[in-house]
């Protein structure tokens, strides 16, 4: 026995299209969302494409959270730009640009030179001046990688 329907009746109900979007992006999250809606991609497959699980791309789009260095360089090359906001007018933000393209915590950089990981992040912070010994180290490795 059925359970009887209501009549059916003609209604047009119009419901504004919401697209997602963030007018005014500020955070990697911001620009993320943005840039995975104008592709028509899902959460699912953007976590895929960075190899983390749909939760971290939801905390990311949310502003919970934010993507560890080392999704930088995965993350620079689907947005299609730096959105990084870093002064590379000087030699530490030089530095720190350089470490985010790569997706480089403090301490991977610093094997490169031989360092302690907080030795680096002195020399982004202008805390310390950089031993010269260093200085075409890190020039050679910063200006000639590209």
């Amino acid at each position: 026995m059925g359970i009887p329907a209501l009549p059916f009746y003609k209604m047009n109900f119009t419901v504004p299209k919401i697209d997602g979007f963030i007018k005014n992006p500020k955070t990697l999250g911001d620009h993320i969302r943005n840039r995975r809606l104008k592709l028509h991609l899902f959460q699912k497959d953007v976590a895929n494409l960075f190899e983390v699980s749909t939760d971290s791309i939801t905390n990311w789009e949310n502003n919970r959270s934010v993507p560890q260095i080392q999704f930088y360089k995965k993350i620079i090359d689907f947005l299609e730009f730096f959105p990084f906001d870093i002064d590379t007018s000087s030699f530490q933000g030089k530095m720190k640009e350089y470490r985010y393209r790569n997706g480089l915590s403090y301490k991977e950089f610093a094997k490169l030179f031989g360092v302690n990981q907080t030795t680096i992040l002195d020399w982004e912070e202008n805390r310390i001046r950089i031993n010269s010994k260093y200085i075409d180290a890190l020039n050679k490795i910063i200006y000639y990688s590209c």
